[in-house]
């Protein structure tokens, strides 16, 4: 049985990762700073450990031949800006960390979460995986220091697998575009929509997971990824639409555009199609409804 090591398996793509890598007969081993949500998952093939990866060894959980999904990240721009000291330690060194351990314990391969904000904002689009790489916030500037790492073990010994998501949303997530939009729409206030024309590649959770689980199996290593759907909407349609499911007569309320976001962002996804036969499933449309659908449940 393939024995995945999950850093970040506490966190909202964790935990979809998590359960689908059970799913699919896999023995997991669960990492992260907190862990009361993951040691709800019951399985007789998952073990679950509260390590700080900026200070607890990883070495301990790894054995030869483990397969090691990094997601263990400040994740969000603004905390990042906020606290560029925790975003770099966790980013960069935490990063650093996993790395040796992974060569430490002769780790079978390294998936690491990256993201699309380590690029530039003036890079053509469709964004390719050559495509500059020149971040502009902290948080981006830290996953490509990250990926840097990465690629340096990576002329050595260590074999990786860098996925950059585009805009991940999904049940688990009240934060964010989409997340936030359908939190406030709960609450009968409007979504808050900073710009508004900006254009983003949003991708449904579901279809992340399906990435990660593919890039810990294909024979196409030392490669990045670019990990989204292809498809460009502007962040005010997407607010309209949030209204639209959810049933509110209500307008987003438009605020500035903040420095950070993309003006226009969508991914090229063939290299992921050809290599790692990716094939995002979810439209927004549908995510977004089955995102509602299961908020509602849950509510219930």
């Amino acid at each position: 049985m393939t024995r995945v090591v999950v850093t970040g398996a506490n966190g909202f793509i964790g935990l979809h990762t998590v359960r689908a890598l059970l799913e699919h007969g896999y023995e997991v081993a669960a990492v992260d700073l907190t862990v009361e949500r993951v040691n709800k998952i019951l399985d007789e093939n998952l073990r679950v450990y509260q390590l700080d990866i900026t200070k607890d060894s990883l070495e301990p959980v790894l054995k030869q031949g483990d397969k090691i999904l990094h997601l263990a990240a400040v994740s969000r721009f603004a905390p990042a800006e906020q606290n560029p000291e925790l975003a770099i330690r966790v980013n960069v060194e935490g990063t650093l960390r996993v790395i040796l351990a992974a060569r430490n314990c002769k780790a079978e391969r390294l998936v690491f979460s990256s993201t699309g904000a380590v690029y530039a904002h003036d890079v053509d689009v469709p964004i390719r995986e050559d495509a500059k790489r020149e971040p502009t916030s902290i948080y981006g500037l830290s996953k490509k220091f990250a990926e840097d790492l990465i690629m340096h073990y990576g002329k050595q010994d260590l074999r990786y697998v860098i996925l950059r998501y585009g805009y991940v949303y999904g049940p688990g997530k009240d934060w964010g575009a989409i997340g936030s939009f359908l939190k406030r729409l709960s609450e009968n206030q409007p979504p808050i929509v900073y710009g508004g024309q900006q254009t983003n590649d949003f991708v449904y959770v579901d279809d992340v997971v399906q990435a990660n689980l593919l890039a810990l199996e294909t024979h196409y290593t030392n490669h990045a990824y670019n990990i989204g759907t292809g498809r460009a909407y502007s962040i005010l349609d997407v607010a309209k639409l949030c209204c639209e499911l959810s049933g509110k007569n209500l307008k987003p309320m438009v605020l500035p555009p903040r420095t950070f976001d993309y003006l226009l962002f969508v991914y090229d996804i063939t290299k992921a199609k050809t290599l790692l036969n990716y094939e995002p499933k979810w439209n927004l449309y549908d995510g977004v409804r089955d995102m509602i659908a299961k908020l509602q449940a849950n509510n219930t």
